[in-house]
């Protein structure tokens, strides 16, 4: 089982988000020290040497993606390209970069789940509740996204995910400077 965060080196809405910094360290150092302390192998997949640079400073291996790789592109794709450089993983636990305030143990949690045989596990906002029982939603979030070698592998639509277990996460998705200070205040708590 290897653990993979995809750091793109740009981004439309909050330029350099990845790298901005995030209380002393660039945002996405702070997933890179949770999976280094939860995985034997580490990727980053980055369009961007010198996040592969920092990444490799801090233990983990880089693979670097094509821009064909980077942008409006589902998260399946990268996966599968990363998967050609990580030998012979059973599985990877996907983190994103721009969720700081991810718990540690959420990622372990789904580590564990993937480990345990669960082909894909995702995590999901917390649940949107209506006064119609029926209407009541979990919109799925991806901010940590587990599966196994073969799901992964043949992968059928990458837009519409089916995972047999969704984790609910209340970190912050960074995207915007109204985000990115309301992460900077939630991991203050």
């Amino acid at each position: 089982m290897s653990a993979l965060l995809l750091v793109k080196e740009h981004s439309k809405r909050l330029p350099g988000k990845n790298t901005k910094d995030f209380n002393g360290k660039p945002m996405f150092v702070w997933n890179l020290l949770k999976c280094l302390g939860l995985f034997k192998n580490v990727y980053v997949s980055s369009d961007s040497q010198s996040i592969l640079n920092i990444a490799r400073l801090h233990g983990a291996k880089a693979i670097l993606r094509g821009d064909d790789l980077v942008g409006e592109v589902p998260d399946i794709p990268v996966y599968q390209h990363a998967l050609k450089h990580m030998g012979d993983t059973s599985g990877i636990v996907a983190v994103h970069a721009n969720n700081p305030t991810i718990e540690k143990n959420l990622i372990a949690i789904i580590k564990k789940l993937i480990e345990g045989g669960v082909p894909e596990v995702m995590t999901t906002h917390p649940m949107d509740h209506s006064e119609n029982y029926h209407a009541q939603t979990n919109r799925i979030y991806g901010s940590i996204r587990g599966m196994s070698r073969g799901r992964l592998e043949n992968y059928k639509d990458p837009y519409r995910p089916d995972p047999e277990i969704l984790v609910v996460d209340t970190s912050i998705e960074i995207e915007t400077m109204d985000s990115y200070e309301q992460a900077l205040c939630q991991s203050q708590l």
